[in-house]
């Protein structure tokens, strides 16, 4: 989640009037401008198809605690007409300025030749079918249809059209007419990763440039090269010469609360993180995890490999301080302090191996337990104050229900113990005190929505260690963010008598997405 890279990870503030009547003048700006013509966009969207036929893709409900914030503050409302060229000028304005604007991605530019974009749709659009087919329309006799989509689909670029885009400035649906095709591309996810620069995508180095708030020209040295997927879907971009010219702001898919602005607001703008979570998260309340009945103490995470590349372990490999309990319907076995165990998975049995010699050998799934955190020397994290990634709780290792020949390896933990490895994984010590309460209320909320939804149910655990869900665990604890998870210790945002989908992300680009224009 701040990746998605992670990092990565999030509307308006109830508590003053001022704020409720600068989320009514945005949305009388545009009505003003464009009277009953956004009937078709349910309110929140606006539509550029002109003579493109409408899409029948669905169009997600609106979330009340995960709706537009206007970050801006020079100047405060930069969008009003809602055209192209307005979102263009917003997106190219380094002076602007808003909240969280100390970020490198307040704003960011790169440009690509010709060749290097058709290289890249030509590549990416199969992919992304493949990947969501039902977000990837193609224009045949007249009407967007589903269906397949074949190799080198575009051919020559001739036209990139925004086809829609959020209030916020997010892009909705993204137009690609080639020489050998007409395509509709609809999601924020979907049209950042169909442009990915990366090497193998792109062919070449690719940099993208940055700027802060107020600046008066682009970083000297790249804030990113050859990313798998842009910085956000807030962008506009204008045909060159040579090619294109992409010009961008924020990080992350904008949706909850802006990790940056998080900082400005209580670092700069004299915010508790009481406001700051009513800010992005309005109409939801802060509540004790004890009043709720389906929460509990305990999560169940399941730990990717070394760059958080997959679930399927080929080798585990733990190691204590002190001794190691394993345990077992297959069999007992406790493992010397200070003494590493391996576990391979040899013809559908799980083998303890310790010393040279197996001392297990089991079909069962396997528990481990230590008076001390227990390490894990078979995977790498960016950590530095430990030799290898360390954990509290307990251990479970299985199985692959998936990949023959692999392990699954499951970290089951107090939440409050999982937080003080999450909220430091997700925001740096630098931000201060009160911008990590605030992210350890969000993360905790994020993990007790997990723990109810139970998406990962069929796979034994609740949640990811990854930006899929939320870091854990990836860079070391420090005493600010413990002392923020203890600080907030057993509150989180509930709607509705139940947890809210706790969304976060690094930086804003000046607004803040509705929901249902994102997912």
């Amino acid at each position: 989640m701040l990746k998605k890279l992670l990092i990565g990870l999030l509307t308006i503030i109830f508590i003053g009037c001022s704020n409720n009547s600068s989320r009514q003048d945005y949305y009388k700006n545009y009505y003003k401008n464009h009277g009953s013509s956004l009937s078709s966009s349910k309110g929140d969207r606006i539509d550029y198809y002109g003579s493109y036929p409408k899409d029948s893709i669905y169009v997600a409900d609106k979330i009340e605690y995960l709706e537009y914030v206007n970050d801006m503050e020079k100047p405060k409302y930069p969008i009003r007409t809602y055209s192209e060229l307005e979102f263009l000028n917003f997106y190219k304005n380094l002076s602007a300025e808003g909240y969280g604007d100390a970020s490198p991605y307040w704003r960011w530019h790169f440009k690509l030749t010709n060749k290097q974009i058709n290289d890249i749709l030509n590549k990416r659009l199969p992919t992304i079918y493949k990947n969501r087919p039902r977000e990837v329309l193609t224009l045949s006799s007249g009407k967007w249809t589903q269906k397949s989509v074949p190799l080198n689909p575009v051919g020559e670029l001739q036209e990139l059209k925004v086809l829609q885009r959020g209030k916020s400035g997010v892009i909705i649906k993204l137009l690609v007419r080639g020489t050998r095709g007409t395509y509709l591309v609809a999601k924020e996810g979907n049209i950042r990763y169909l442009l990915s620069l990366s090497k193998s995508t792109v062919g070449s180095t690719v940099n993208i440039y940055g700027a802060k708030g107020g600046s008066r020209g682009y970083s000297k040295n790249p804030i990113s090269r050859n990313p798998v997927s842009l910085p956000s879907g807030y962008f506009a971009f204008q045909k060159t010469s040579s090619g294109y010219s992409f010009y961008g702001g924020g990080f992350g898919h904008g949706v909850g609360v802006p990790q940056w602005t998080a900082m400005d607001l209580t670092r700069n703008k004299g915010m508790n993180y009481k406001r700051v979570l009513e800010r992005y998260y309005p109409h939801a309340s802060l509540k004790k995890i004890s009043s709720l009945k389906t929460t509990g103490k305990n999560i169940r995470v399941g730990i990717m490999t070394t760059g958080f590349g997959s679930l399927e372990h080929s080798k585990v490999t733990l190691y204590s301080k002190e001794k190691m309990k394993v345990r077992s319907q297959g069999g007992n076995v406790d493992i010397p302090a200070r003494t590493q165990v391996d576990f391979i998975n040899r013809d559908g049995y799980i083998n303890v191996i310790y010393g040279g010699k197996t001392r297990l050998k089991t079909k069962h799934y396997i528990s481990v337990t230590s008076n001390e955190m227990i390490s894990v020397p078979s995977i790498k994290r960016n950590i530095k104050k430990h030799k290898y990634p360390t954990y509290r709780g307990r251990f479970e290792i299985r199985l692959s229900n998936k990949v023959k020949g692999k392990l699954r390896l499951i970290n089951e933990v107090a939440i409050e113990d999982y937080l003080l490895q999450v909220v430091p994984s997700e925001m740096p010590e630098s931000f201060g005190l009160e911008a990590l309460k605030v992210q350890a209320v969000a993360a905790r909320t994020y993990a007790e929505k997990d723990y109810i939804r139970n998406r990962y149910g069929k796979d034994g655990f609740h949640i990811l260690d990854s930006a899929q869900s939320q870091v854990y665990n990836n860079l070391d604890e420090n005493p600010t963010a413990t002392s923020a998870v203890k600080a907030t210790k057993d509150y989180i945002m509930v709607y509705n008598g139940k947890p809210i989908d706790a969304k976060y992300y690094s930086t804003s680009s000046g607004y803040n997405a509705d929901v249902n224009n994102v997912w």
